[in-house]
């Protein structure tokens, strides 16, 4: 059986139920779980939280609800948790090397296996496992090792050039960390990460513009 088609929304919210129900479990042993629990806890509709599960192939047990391991396990296989990506990285200034650090990517499968950057300062230097290279080797590298994914936490104004750059040397997909748009083929798949949409939102909070709930 193929990995059924969904939408961002869908996949975006089966990765809130994961968490949610890693951290559960982490605090004490649950075997099942209703829909409605979930539910409450994230406050989404239960009959959401029954359909994205049923799109995965999960069907509740009545007042039972569903074996959480189960709901972890297919969730894995559908996000592809349980297979390994290799990714590189471009760009290691603050964002760059704090990624480089953070040992939780491993958890999703992912593994980046090579950073890239232009300041030959830095070159040589090994943060987590990975080396920083030069850029100059960047097509390369993609090239040979076959890489699927890159992550850029360039500076804005060079986003769109390492972009073409990754893109024409086979790149299937990007995680962009640069706070610009970038132009890709539809081939290609881009995720924004907008930082800054994030702390507009809790600036507006802060000024007291928006009430708590």
């Amino acid at each position: 059986m193929g990995v059924p088609q969904l939408s961002r929304r869908v996949l975006q919210r089966l990765m809130r139920y994961y968490r949610f129900l890693v951290e559960v479990t982490a605090k004490r042993p649950v075997r099942t779980i209703t829909s409605g629990e979930i539910a409450e806890a994230l406050e989404i509709d239960a009959t959401q939280v029954r359909k994205d599960l049923g799109a995965i192939g999960l069907i509740g047990l009545g007042r039972v609800g569903f074996d959480v391991c189960e709901i972890c396990r297919a969730i894995r296989t559908t996000l592809g948790f349980d297979q390994r990506h290799e990714a590189v990285l471009i760009g290691a200034g603050h964002l760059g090397l704090a990624l480089l650090n953070y040992p939780g990517f491993a958890t999703f499968g992912l593994d980046i296996v090579a950073a890239f950057d232009v300041d030959r300062r830095k070159l040589g230097r090994t943060i987590g496992s990975c080396r920083i290279r030069s850029v100059d080797t960047l097509g390369s590298f993609i090239r040979q090792r076959r890489v699927p994914l890159a992550m850029i936490t360039t500076p804005a104004e060079v986003a769109q050039q390492v972009t073409d750059l990754c893109v024409a040397n086979g790149i299937k997909a990007i995680w962009n960390f640069s706070p610009t748009q970038l132009t890709v083929p539809k081939r290609v798949l881009v995720y924004h990460e907008h930082i800054s949409l994030g702390l507009s939102v809790l600036a507006y909070h802060m000024n007291g513009r928006v009430s708590p709930a």
